[in-house]
């Protein structure tokens, strides 16, 4: 094992700092803290160490599905390692040694395993392994190909693990090859179309079945085995066979598993997923569907035992609930029991995984910003805590799906935000009396970790000790401890350190009026050199329908990697992130009605330069970008990645599954057509820049990868071609072999890129410009018909 000190001393790199550009190296030379969506912190029973993975972004790349369904190394493993750090000591160790790609690593109950998957026996595949913390000996324990992104579930004796694995009898080219197989049509091998014919198919639907889904946005079918694997002899025994398995979880003695499966979606244009959730008994493994078709979040995974086992309780959830009850249903079948009985339905999503308390009589969740507790005696939920001014975001629970609980059970933590300073805090919670009392809270962001990961609380009595992740806008993401009272935190990673060598521009929040009057917020990153009464060339980063100022306390503003904005605040640019809602059908208009009085308003401030411009945004970014440029003059520069320009043409974007990514998203989803093509044609025609580009006068730079499975490159091309045929100024980077986000590409085209976006904006915004004509607040916007 590799035993290092990452960096030296901040005190030493505060003293340190000067005022220069970061390089784009230094920004992209970075080691991140890998997330999974259903991993914990990994901190041991006994809190002294604390096991992460750490992805080196020099050796990321993107990783697609049909990569991922032949080797079973998804995207956040590539080039990553397992670490530990001694809590107590700060002593870092790498467990893995720069060998392969590591990930997921999970304590046994008792302390003694640390389990983890890995390719690093030289096999191209996905196997399991453990690291014994007692003998410090690292082994493979099966070599069965696992086919499971961030699950490892290991049973109440710490003997046994459950994974998922590749399903008996297919090997990695067989499953690969069924998983890229057209949706619509598996043809039988005497069917077989000659080789180098996909054949898709379509059929008539009957009046009742309309809104039955004909086109999936992506395939339902990922199928695995749940396989129980013994950690000293390797013997492994099957108890779930070929099932779409998401997520799934041990009794508490270890007799029975839950699972949820992913049934189909709820209806055409939806991406609503139903969900069975499934009991098995592991020594006989009869199966039993406990509840059928449930709405559940995209994971499936907002469900728990009961701390006896006797019970289960899930959260209704996703895009297409009505509101988020609470059930609970006995996993020897009957029917499931609405223990919440919400008044009204709610539309805030987020609730999160319901959690039980020590007596399995009640059920604690997180509802509109409050902590509600539910009862097992038919009577309704009660609003137990709302915290004024703050809205509760994270619950804390135990290892067993337990509300973690302090003062003899009397009360709990959670995690609040503060939406008008736009920072999050850790309160206690009093359990008899809903009373809240602050903790912990200085401008931090503890909900920035992909996927709301919670706190964990490990140890015992005064011992105990709570994990968490934190960042600010000029401080990267890393894990702390505390002690439950928040009397000591601690940092306890430092993965990168060099960003402490320079002064990085500085975060405030600002608010405007939109045209309609709705009061929004933006986070507006200031140059590291700033200074008052001076103006700046600024950039605004934008992303429609989305809440931008959520990124104040965000380190970089918008994310880390290829997309940190302190490149653009260490070279002299101001760069505004606004929030911009959109309503059904008016999503161009509404980007100019929030975005614009924001721009105004940093005008007014004395800051923005109005003559020095620019805009720039990925994926509906990019959408949001084209539809700014085709209403106003007011940009000199702008840069828009993986973006849509032909709402139709995107709409009818197909993969080589069959699937149709674009259908749910536009139909009831984030791009608010409300319908098809065919029920709202002039809504589509109204809200595709592709449209107007006879209006750009703003020299555009257009970014997107060859393999983007999201976004269809195709859409780069129309807004080229189109520009390119009206004589605009236009420039067109394409990325070979690359996906959706720069986030995940190669390192040497992230390194491109950022070297790209940095000329572009100081070509147009920085040099003198003498093709550029004097702009004026409110001048030179045009809306679409």
């Amino acid at each position: 094992m590799l035993i290092l000190v990452w960096g030296i001393t901040s005190g030493d790199m505060i003293a340190a700092q000067d005022i220069r550009p970061l390089p784009v190296e230094d920004a992209l030379n970075v080691h991140d803290i890998t997330f999974f969506a259903f991993l914990p912190i990994g901190l041991s029973p006994d809190a002294k160490w604390l096991a992460y993975t750490v992805q080196d972004n020099q050796h990321t790349r993107s990783v697609g599905a049909e990569s991922y369904a032949r080797t079973g190394v998804p995207t956040p493993a590539v080039g990553a390692g397992i670490w530990l750090t001694n809590v107590e000591t700060g002593e870092r160790t790498s467990l893995t040694g720069g060998k392969g790609d590591n990930w997921c690593p999970v304590w046994s109950p008792d302390g003694h395993y640390v389990a983890f998957f890995s390719n690093r026996d030289g096999g191209g595949q996905a196997r399991l392994w453990v690291w014994d913390a007692t003998k410090k000996d690292l082994r493979k324990v099966s070599e069965l190909n696992i086919r499971g992104i961030d699950q490892i579930e290991w049973t109440p004796d710490s003997r046994s693990l459950l994974v998922t694995t590749l399903p008996e009898g297919l090997s990695p080219d067989d499953y690969a090859h069924r998983m890229s197989t057209p949706e619509n049509k598996r043809p039988s091998p005497a069917e077989e179309a000659p080789s180098g014919v996909a054949l898709y198919e379509s059929h008539p639907s009957s009046k009742d079945e309309k809104e039955s889904p004909q086109s999936d946005p992506w395939n339902l079918d990922w199928r695995t085995d749940l396989v129980l694997i013994d950690v000293t002899s390797g013997k492994a025994t099957t108890v779930v066979h070929n099932r779409r398995i998401q997520k799934y979880l041990l009794s508490p003695d270890g007799s029975r598993v839950a699972y949820t499966s992913a049934v189909k979606f709820e209806k055409a244009g939806s991406q609503q997923i139903l969900f069975d959730l499934v009991v098995t008994s592991v020594p006989t493994k009869q199966e039993r569907i406990v509840a059928p078709g449930i709405q559940l979040e995209l994971g499936g995974r907002e469900f728990r035992w009961s701390p006896d086992g006797s019970r289960i309780v899930y959260h209704v959830g996703g895009q297409g609930a009505a509101n988020y009850d609470c059930y609970v249903v006995s996993p020897n079948g009957g029917a499931a029991q609405n223990i919440s009985l919400l008044p009204e339905p709610t539309h805030q999503e987020g609730s999160g995984v319901p959690l039980w308390d020590a007596t399995g009589e009640h059920v604690y969740f997180v509802q509109d910003g409050a902590l509600w507790k539910a009862s097992l005696d038919g009577t309704k939920a009660i609003e137990l805590s709302r915290i004024p001014s703050r809205y509760i975001g994270l619950i804390i629970s135990r290892s067993d799906g337990v509300l973690w609980t302090d003062d003899a059970g009397k009360s709990t933590v959670v995690v609040a935000h503060d939406d008008e300073g736009v920072q999050d805090g850790f309160y206690k919670i009093d359990l008899t009396r809903g009373e809240s009392a602050r903790l912990f809270e200085r401008g931090q962001c503890y909900q920035c970790a992909p996927a709301g990961i919670p706190p964990v609380v490990r140890g015992s009595g005064a011992a105990q000790r709570i994990a968490y992740f934190a960042e600010d806008s000029q401080h990267d993401n890393e894990i702390w401890l505390s002690d439950v009272d928040f009397q000591n935190p601690q940092q306890i990673t430092h993965l990168n350190p060099q960003f402490e060598r320079y002064k990085l521009g500085s975060a405030r929040l600002i608010d405007w009026l939109s045209d309609d009057g709705e009061r929004l917020k933006g986070v507006l990153l200031l140059p590291s050199d700033y200074r008052d009464g001076e103006r700046y060339p600024m950039v605004v980063v934008v992303y429609g329908g989305g809440n931008l100022s959520h990124g104040f306390d965000r380190f970089g503003s918008w994310a880390s990697g290829a997309f940190n904005m302190q490149l653009l605040a260490t070279r002299g640019y101001a760069v505004l992130l606004p929030d911009s809602p959109q309503h059904p059908g008016t999503p161009m208009l509404d980007l100019a009605k929030t975005v614009l009085p924001g721009i105004n308003k940093v005008i007014e401030m004395g800051i923005a330069d109005p003559d020095r411009l620019g805009v720039m945004g990925q994926s509906n970014g990019g959408y949001s970008t084209l539809a700014l440029i085709v209403q106003t003059k007011r940009f000199k520069a702008a840069i828009e990645i993986a973006g849509m320009g032909d709402l139709v043409s995107d709409y009818g974007f197909m993969g080589k599954d069959g699937t149709a990514y674009s259908v749910g998203l536009f139909e009831h989803g984030q791009d608010l057509m409300g319908g098809t093509p065919w029920e709202f044609r002039g809504r589509y025609l109204e809200n595709s820049p592709i449209g107007y580009l006879d209006r750009v006068e703003t020299p555009l730079l257009i970014v997107h990868g060859t393999a983007d499975a999201t976004v269809p490159p195709t859409q780069g091309d129309e807004v080229f071609v189109g520009l390119r045929r009206l004589g605009k100024e236009a420039e067109y980077a394409k990325y070979e072999g690359e996906g959706h986000s720069p986030l995940y590409w190669s390192y040497d085209h992230q390194v491109d890129f950022d070297n790209r976006m940095i000329t572009w904006f100081d070509e147009y915004l920085k040099k003198t410009d003498e093709r550029s004509n004097a702009g004026t607040i409110g001048t030179g916007d045009q809306k679409p018909h």
